[in-house]
């Protein structure tokens, strides 16, 4: 009779009543089902000079069956001196592969912000895409392209209905299959070849039209915090990403060659920001309600807030003016009315191409772009309606 014909079923198994010791009946040694009032795991023990034991899984999700074999399995690999945990060569899965590309790119100094995405994709998978083997994803590109249909119809109710996330988990297992294809040279081509790995541009991004831009202007000024009126002014003449603004620190304004550092940067890549005379007149204004709101935290912070400097989500509480990337587009669109592309990108710093510090006062680039900047804004506060005092 065969091992499997004398384990017991799983309803047999769901039946017996919570046990502190657990329960060995399943003909493998070590392997363990502890059962408790609301779970229950199956635990494998290894005996002997190197005694472990592992967590293999939870009943029922883990079927008995599984269990056995998984159990089995790994003391095969025991007695052998491989890894019990491992996947056998081949056998690779986005599962067991994604531990070893996260260490990879955190040796390789990956931004916080990009491993958090990655995560999140890891995520969204379904257990079974995750533990298939990786060449079976090569082999059948139908299974991920249902796997994005998967995605959003679970997200359907969401913003964007799913659309995006499905994109991002795709382009993190495109990028997980280069990094493994480095390990395995026999996975060649794309799982994801046959998914949608680019979102169509949003047409109902917030930004201000030049029409709107006076009325916006006049509601923030009615804002009670004057450090937030000049947060919001501030990023509409600089297009600055808010983790930027949150960051900014006075030790870092160098008035001399009319810049700030940005130390907190998407790519993590520092760069210099060329200050016109509008932002010049913002940054002293804050400075004043600052020192008389915040003093402790106005001596480190361009922005204080009571947390101590302010937070960008703070800027988006207020019903009908547009904050953020709102104003960070805003600029863009304005800056292409007055330089090209390429010297907006380096304004905003797109892909790490911001300007550097040997750039500003002292080159004839560096004047060249300060004379851009200060034209970006004569237009914005010139669209703004001219009011007093910013110019």
């Amino acid at each position: 009779m065969s091992r499997n014909r004398d384990l017991p079923t799983d309803a047999a198994v769901a039946a017996w009543p919570p046990s502190t010791g657990g329960y060995r009946s399943f003909n493998v040694p070590g392997l363990l089902l502890r059962k408790g009032t609301r779970k229950a795991t199956w635990e494998l023990r290894f005996e002997g000079r190197k005694a472990a034991r592992s967590i293999i899984g939870e009943f029922p999700a883990m079927p008995v069956k599984l269990a056995v074999e998984k159990a089995t399995e790994m003391r095969q690999r025991a007695k052998k001196g491989e890894p019990i945990d491992g996947p056998k060569d081949g056998e690779e899965t986005i599962a067991t592969s994604w531990p070893l590309y996260k260490a990879r790119l955190i040796d390789e100094g990956c931004s916080p912000k990009t491993l958090l995405a990655y995560g999140h994709a890891y995520d969204r998978l379904s257990e079974a895409v995750k533990n298939r083997p990786l060449i079976d994803l090569l082999n059948d590109r139908v299974i991920m392209a249902d796997e994005q249909v998967r995605i959003r119809k679970r997200l359907s109710n969401h913003k964007r209905g799913g659309q995006n996330a499905a994109a991002q988990s795709a382009v993190f297992v495109s990028a997980l299959f280069g990094f493994m294809r480095e390990r395995r040279p026999l996975l060649v081509g794309d799982p994801v070849s046959a998914c949608q790995t680019t979102v169509p541009k949003r047409k109902d991004l917030s930004r201000l039209e030049i029409n709107e831009m006076p009325a916006w202007y006049a509601q923030v000024r009615k804002l009670k915090n004057p450090i937030v009126q000049e947060a919001l002014l501030f990023t509409l003449l600089t297009g600055i990403r808010r983790g930027s603004l949150e960051s900014l620190r006075w030790s870092d304004l160098d008035l001399k060659r009319r810049c700030i550092r940005v130390r907190v940067a998407k790519g993590d890549k520092p760069f210099d920001l060329i200050l016109s005379r509008p932002m010049l007149r913002c940054l002293w204004r804050v400075r004043r309600a600052g020192r008389l709101l915040f003093r402790e935290a106005a001596r480190t912070w361009v922005f204080p807030g009571e947390v101590g400097h302010l937070t960008g989500n703070s800027l988006t509480k207020y019903p009908g003016i547009v904050a953020n990337h709102g104003l960070r587009r805003t600029y863009a669109s304005i800056a292409n009315n007055v330089v090209g592309d390429d010297i907006v990108g380096k304004f905003l710093n797109h892909s790490g191409k911001g300007v550097t510090a040997t750039y500003i006062y002292d080159s004839f680039l560096g004047k060249m772009m300060a004379a851009a900047q200060h034209d970006i804004s004569k237009l914005i506060v010139k669209w703004l309606g001219s009011p007093p005092g910013l110019a």
